[in-house]
């Protein structure tokens, strides 16, 4: 009798890697996105790249959905720090107002910024005690809808405070 034993032959045949496999995706998918967020799309085009016509019909869709994926932009929100705070209310930009933990930009907190940043260019004009006032009262409203500890806020307030204007002519 033989001694039949079943070996396995290894193919150097390329398979196709599906990413609904939850496997990483075909370098050749992974090519035509990036000519395609490149401006190459037709499909002539990506035959002229050296994309076969079995490629293309495999990877297009991926490809098209990678390439719009890769071309957007994510911005991963992160709250500021205390020193990012403190620096963004001694500027007192109106389109970069500070973002502490716990804290959205909404229709209530925007109004309130504005406030604040319309307060210190009036108090920069005009630098005197009730004006000071006025914007410290603001920044403590607004710094009111965050979650910062009561010490933290104080800390915020007394760091702009000191630098401003002094209130008395």
């Amino acid at each position: 009798m033989h001694d039949v034993s079943f070996h396995r032959r290894s193919s150097n045949q390329l398979r196709p890697i599906m990413p609904e496999d939850g496997v990483e995706v075909h370098p050749r998918c992974r090519e035509m996105a990036d000519l395609m967020r490149e401006g190459v799309t037709q499909f002539r085009a990506l035959l002229g790249a050296g994309f076969t016509y079995e490629e293309i019909s495999l990877h297009r869709d991926r490809a098209v959905t990678l390439a719009t994926q890769e071309s957007t932009r994510h911005v991963d929100e992160r709250p500021d720090m205390l020193e990012d705070i403190i620096a963004k209310a001694r500027e007192a930009i109106t389109s970069r107002p500070p973002l502490p933990r716990g804290m959205r930009e909404t229709q209530v907190t925007t109004i309130l910024w504005g406030r604040y940043c319309v307060a210190c260019a009036a108090h920069k004009l005009d630098p005197w005690p009730a004006q000071r006032e006025r914007c410290l009262s603001i920044l403590a409203q607004y710094l009111g809808h965050s979650e910062l500890f009561d010490h933290s806020k104080r800390a915020v307030l007394l760091a702009v405070e000191e630098k401003m204007p002094g209130g008395t002519q």
